[in-house]
């Protein structure tokens, strides 16, 4: 996912970084010590193991900025999401027996280890935490437009086969809603039922409010153009995040995410 964050030419560099931290929990195949093969577990959970030769034992962190970090598995992930942009806070719902604490520590030592051996993918990151106004990649605007378009044909369409008795004579009642009444059975449906707009309230905010989550804005500066509480703004960016899973628009979802 994070290949729609970064920059094509620092793809191989990003790719490099993510394969050395999932090293980092692979069985090694001889000791770093005196470079025999004889080895055997003596912690599983922490990938610690023991030299049948010179009998010290070690994990694959050894003589890395990771050595003696625990739950080396997160590393990768941590990595990823914030080469997405995504905060400790946000990671660390991911990864729910972890603590913020714990998710920045890894953090601050995997930006370490960027810093030293990718500097061209560090100064990128460390441009992209520092600005304030992030652009927007390509392929992030390219679902943004299809989630648009989406909601629109919803809300435009004049004709709808009744889910009832699935006849075509029905009549547009509400615009909003896109509700509709059949002339056959004259029971009244919903277009937005099983979409997850059934649940938005304030139509007509809806694709200005797509906007502005794109784009980073805070609830209270919504709050103030949209004229609606911080509380219902939150409570529709789940809603949204919801259904920008439920359309699979994956890229739009991670962006979101870490706004």
């Amino acid at each position: 996912m994070y290949h729609h964050f970064v920059p094509v030419k620092l793809h191989g560099k990003a790719n490099a970084l993510i394969t050395d931290l999932k090293a980092l929990t692979e069985a090694p195949t001889a000791c770093p010590y005196c470079q025999h093969h004889d080895l055997y577990v003596i912690h599983s959970s922490s990938g610690y193991y023991r030299c049948k030769a010179c009998k010290r034992s070690f994990n694959r962190s050894l003589n890395t900025p990771f050595y003696r970090l625990a739950r080396l598995e997160w590393l990768p992930v941590i990595a990823e999401r914030r080469l997405c942009g995504q905060s400790y806070a946000t990671i660390r719902h991911e990864l729910t027996d972890s603590t913020a604490w714990l998710i920045k520590r890894r953090g601050q030592v995997i930006e370490q280890y960027m810093q030293s051996h990718y500097p061209d993918l560090y100064q990128w990151y460390q441009t992209q935490q520092a600005s304030s106004e992030t652009d927007v990649p390509k392929a992030v605007k390219e679902q943004v437009e299809q989630l648009k378009s989406w909601v629109n044909n919803i809300l435009q369409t004049t004709q709808a086969t009744c889910p009832h008795c699935e006849s075509h004579k029905t009549q547009k009642v509400a615009d909003g809603r896109a509700q509709f009444r059949c002339k056959s059975c004259w029971r009244y449906f919903s277009q937005l039922k099983g979409t997850g707009l059934e649940h938005l309230a304030h139509s007509e905010n809806w694709l200005k409010m797509i906007d502005m989550f794109v784009a980073g804005k805070s609830y209270q500066q919504m709050e103030h153009i949209l004229t609606m509480s911080p509380a219902t703004i939150s409570k529709a960016k789940r809603n949204w995040l919801s259904i920008v899973q439920q359309q699979n628009l994956l890229v739009l979802k991670e962006w979101l995410t870490s706004r």
